[in-house]
Formats: C-alpha cells, sequence, structure tokens
C-alpha cells in the first residue's frame, strides 16, 4: 500500500499544487489548499487512470482522507484481480 500512497500523493500534488512533502496519509482532503470540486473529480480521472479501475462515486467521496482513498483503490485492484482469476 505504501506505493498506492507515494502514487496518490504525487497526483495530489499535480492536482492541487501542495506539495508532496506536506501530503500524508492522515492529510484530509478539505485541508489541502487548492481543494475544489473541480480538483476531486480531476483527481478521481487520475486515479481511475492510473490504477486502470473504476472507483464507486459515492465511496470516492466519503473518503475524508488520503489513506481512505488508499484503501480505496487497494481494494478496486484485489477485486479486479480477483475478478480476472475467477475468484469473484
Amino acid at each position: 500500500m505504501a506505493e498506492v500512497l507515494t502514487t496518490v500523493v504525487d497526483l495530489l500534488e499535480l492536482v492541487t499544487d501542495v506539495p508532496a512533502e506536506e501530503i500524508g496519509g492522515a492529510t484530509r482532503f478539505d485541508s489541502l489548499a487548492g481543494w475544489t470540486s473541480l480538483a476531486a473529480l480531476r483527481l478521481l480521472t487520475s486515479v481511475e487512470d492510473r490504477f486502470g479501475l473504476r472507483l464507486d462515486l459515492r465511496a470516492y467521496f466519503a473518503a475524508a482522507e488520503v489513506a481512505d482513498l488508499v484503501t480505496l483503490i487497494s481494494e478496486g485492484a484485489d477485486r479486479d484481480r480477483a475478478s480476472r482469476a475467477g475468484i469473484a
């Protein structure tokens, strides 16, 4: 999950112009300078493109902290792998 966190932080830096060094797992999205509804949508599309998955929109907007989004991504990737393997 550390790799996912690093990628999400890098994407957040691109979307908000907040330096990656100032963003961590416990960072709340609403505390980021430049965090707007447009930034949230830009991050969503960036995450989906980067990780090759589609996130549930309600779950995405319910994620209050960066770590919550990392969990959503990790769970989505796990489901995707299981589905491709015929497990789910």
